[in-house]
């Protein structure tokens, strides 16, 4: 599979499911829209008073899985997260996503934290098979 390859099985799957260390040391995983790409980087906006900003903060390692379980296929990325601050960019990943704007009134628009995973990994596999790796 190529790069293209996965940016559109992502872009089509939309909801990918991230996986954190939480405080106690114990993995968490819940679904995120992620599907936003930006060059080398993947994006998702999360409110900033949830717990997985607290994991983020304590531990950026992380993992994203996508999968279609119909095709018993899925994509894994795992990278770094981090808090993207230029203003540019987050005002990009608003106008490409304008259920960000339904989602944060005006008054909790300063909840709204946009995250940045630059990856280590990109895996894949279709099927019972072993992961293939993927040039990212």
């Amino acid at each position: 599979m190529t790069r293209n390859e996965v940016t559109a099985y992502i872009q089509n799957v939309h909801f990918g499911y991230l996986a954190t260390m939480g405080a106690d040391g114990a993995p968490r995983v819940r679904p995120v829209g992620m599907h936003t790409i930006y060059g080398d980087c993947l994006y998702f906006f999360t409110f900033g008073n949830t717990r997985k900003v607290a994991e983020l903060e304590a531990n950026p390692r992380v993992e994203v899985v996508w999968s279609k379980p119909q095709e018993q296929s899925q994509v894994r990325i795992r990278g770094l997260m981090s808090l993207e601050e230029d203003e540019t960019i987050q005002q990009q990943f608003k106008d490409d996503n304008p259920m960000v704007a339904r989602m944060l009134p005006e008054e909790a628009r300063h909840l709204f934290h946009l995250y940045r995973l630059q990856s280590d990994a990109v895996e894949m596999a279709r099927g019972l098979v072993p992961y293939t790796t993927v040039e990212w």
